[in-house]
């Protein structure tokens, strides 16, 4: 059996079975979202997990619960998401907020107490259902610049019961997108020593034909 691996870009149509929710989740900032990364972006090493919203080049933006939950996750390090703040949903999705300049004054005080105890400012708990429970809107954080950061943004995920990250658009968050997205081009690679493509073991470029209708061949 011949294996290949498609890594692509696309642009894609949200039908009317999205079998998201659409009106569950809510803004995590109070400002207009604007993107400097999106989801599925390729990085170095890495797919982007979700979204790096702008936040005016500045730190210190209130950053808030999307949705009823509890903080199921706190980690603070010094590479990385930086400060980040996990929070379980009823709904069984998980949001993820990183690089945070610092959390609210509430879990400030929670992490700072377990951070002495430790001796240690590299940190993860995993506090209970009943310990940290939060609200929609909720102010959680405020936004920043720490961790494995370029500049000041507030990187956020939606994550399914299983960890998997979810693209966030699909669930209805409100975008200021103006670009319709181009594919320029398509990569087959071979994945094992005995695969091939068109009788290749090298990548082979793909050739695409624009529909009208915005799809390709």
């Amino acid at each position: 059996m011949r294996k290949f691996l498609l890594f692509f870009l696309f642009s894609y149509t949200v039908f009317s079975q999205n079998p998201y929710p659409q009106d569950y989740f809510t803004s995590p900032l109070d400002i207009p979202i604007i993107l400097s990364g999106t989801f599925a972006e390729l990085r170095s090493n890495h797919f982007h997990a979700g979204l790096d919203i702008k936040t005016q080049q500045v730190q210190g933006k209130k950053v808030y619960a999307i949705a009823d939950g509890y903080v199921s996750r706190i980690k603070i390090a010094h590479f990385g998401y930086g400060k980040a703040i996990y929070i379980t949903h009823p709904n069984g999705y998980t949001s993820v907020y990183a690089h945070l300049q610092k959390l609210s004054p509430e879990l400030e005080t929670y992490i700072k107490k377990l951070q002495y105890e430790r001796e240690s400012f590299e940190i993860e708990v995993f506090p209970t259902p009943s310990e940290l429970p939060v609200s929609k809107k909720q102010l959680i954080a405020y936004s920043g610049n720490t961790g494995s950061s370029g500049g000041p943004h507030l990187h956020f995920e939606i994550r399914d019961n299983e960890e998997r990250p979810i693209n966030p658009l699909l669930f209805g968050i409100d975008v200021l997108d103006t670009t319709k997205p181009l594919v320029s081009n398509m990569y087959a690679y071979p994945i094992s020593e005995d695969a091939h493509i068109n009788g290749s073991v090298k990548r082979q470029k793909l050739r695409l034909i624009p529909q009208p209708d915005g799809d390709y061949k």
